[in-house]
């Protein structure tokens, strides 16, 4: 799929290698639980390849079509909340590419998608340090819901309907 400035495209083998890259940067992985390791970062991309198997709109990555080269991601995986399997839509960009309007142009994107393809909620995870990301999630019409523990981190979670 094409937008203005971005190419987004379900995840594929050879994009292995650039995801165990960054999952591995700390500067990508700010706001999250941190780096991992090499084995850990593998295994999350595996992960990405299964989810995108199973969905349309599942993360992917975000490629610059100035430069061809994946800067991010953007899209859903799955999440435990309170004992219940839920989808979480997040997006993570390079350093070079934040304040760019790129996870905004992206998430757009794949809601659209998930409009059209999906019928339930989605729920997205904000680092309460991160009042950029806050804005993003509400301009892709995520409405604050409340303040919970996810995976041992502290977590202010919005809500969108599908479909």
């Amino acid at each position: 799929m094409l937008t203005g400035r971005l190419e987004l495209r379900l995840p594929e083998e050879p994009d292995r290698e650039r995801f165990v890259e960054l999952f591995g940067d700390e500067d990508f992985m700010v706001f999250s639980g941190g780096t991992l390791s090499r084995d850990d970062a593998e295994d999350r991309f595996d992960r990405m390849l299964a989810r995108a198997a199973e969905l349309p709109f599942a993360k992917q990555p975000i490629i610059d079509r100035s430069t061809g080269v994946i800067v991010g991601y953007s899209g859903v995986d799955r999440f435990e909340l309170d004992g219940e399997a839920r989808w979480e839509f997040g997006y993570r960009l390079v350093p070079a590419a934040r304040g760019r309007g790129y996870a905004t142009e992206a998430g757009l994107a794949l809601l659209t998608v998930a409009d059209q393809t999906f019928r339930g909620e989605l729920l997205a995870m904000i680092d309460p340090r991160n009042a950029a990301s806050a804005n993003v999630i509400a301009k892709l019409g995520f409405t604050w819901w409340k303040r919970a523990m996810v995976e041992g981190f502290e977590d202010e979670l919005y809500r969108r309907p599908c479909g």
